[in-house]
């Protein structure tokens, strides 16, 4: 912390931003105790920061920072793509269950004491799947305006995420429109969130291709990083066009991962 300090000791603002971020209240208050078990303890809108802090540290401190009146959206926001993300993502849910999952996704969220026990492929997402009646009824009690912003961005990504689920990412148009399925349609359900709080305007909610690409830098970002996680799952997002130049089998770059080979692609991609 202090040789952070030191490091913007002649920039004034970002210095501001540290001491604001650690002493404001923007800092997240941690529970050492499971999420399972605060989930018998807490009301459903505490349930939904506590499962904010545990699903997501990063993005929970971002969340604080947002105007009191935008917190509570945002949060279900959250949650209820990444409950969304969780159940595309375990890929031991058969997929006779999990692709209609994914499809009427949305319409739990108008669905008073639905969830779902197994599902998820971390202790915590299984969790959030378990107890998301609390995050259902928090997201009811929430303006029309905003109810009806989250459960059209899901209701998108969720059909966009089944119809990946059995096709495969080949073309960099592809892997353009995968990215903007799960990630884009954040940024534009975001700025749809902002401009219904009456805080931006209706040119920030109009500006599809800022949020687009926004959400695909975060995207391809993830995708490159996780390469190796994604593979031992039995899943890849990297487009054949591109890695087809370098290797037959994608796979293959795992054994060479410092090879000419295996650095072109990833600095194509």
């Amino acid at each position: 912390m202090v040789l952070d300090l030191l490091k913007s000791a002649n920039k004034p603002s970002e210095l501001m931003a540290i001491l604001k971020i650690k002493f404001g209240d923007y800092s997240i208050k941690s529970n050492s105790e499971p999420l399972d078990v605060l989930a018998t303890k807490l009301n459903d809108r505490s349930f939904c920061y506590a499962a904010r802090n545990h699903v997501s540290r990063s993005f929970a401190v971002v969340i604080q920072q947002l105007p009191y009146d935008l917190r509570d959206p945002v949060c279900v926001f959250y949650l209820v793509l990444r409950g969304l993300d969780s159940v595309e993502d375990d890929m031991t849910y058969a997929e006779e269950g999990r692709l209609p999952l994914l499809r009427n996704f949305h319409k739990k969220c108008n669905e008073k004491g639905w969830k779902i026990e197994g599902v998820g492929d971390s202790a915590d997402y299984r969790v959030l799947l378990a107890n998301f009646d609390k995050v259902i009824n928090v997201h009811q009690g929430l303006k029309p305006e905003y109810r009806d912003v989250i459960t059209d961005i899901c209701e998108k990504m969720g059909n966009g995420m089944a119809d990946y689920a059995s096709r495969k990412v080949v073309t960099i148009s592809d892997y353009d429109d995968y990215c903007y399925y799960v990630a884009g349609l954040v940024g534009i359900g975001l700025s749809n969130l902002f401009y219904a709080s009456g805080l931006e305007t209706q040119e920030l909610a109009e500006n599809f291709e800022l949020a687009n690409s926004m959400g695909l830098l975060l995207q391809k970002t993830n995708i490159s990083r996780d390469y190796y996680e994604d593979l031992n799952l039995g899943r890849s997002f990297w487009p054949k066009e591109i890695w087809g130049k370098y290797t037959e089998r994608l796979d293959e770059l795992q054994k060479k991962p410092y090879s000419a080979e295996s650095l072109a692609c990833i600095n194509e991609l």
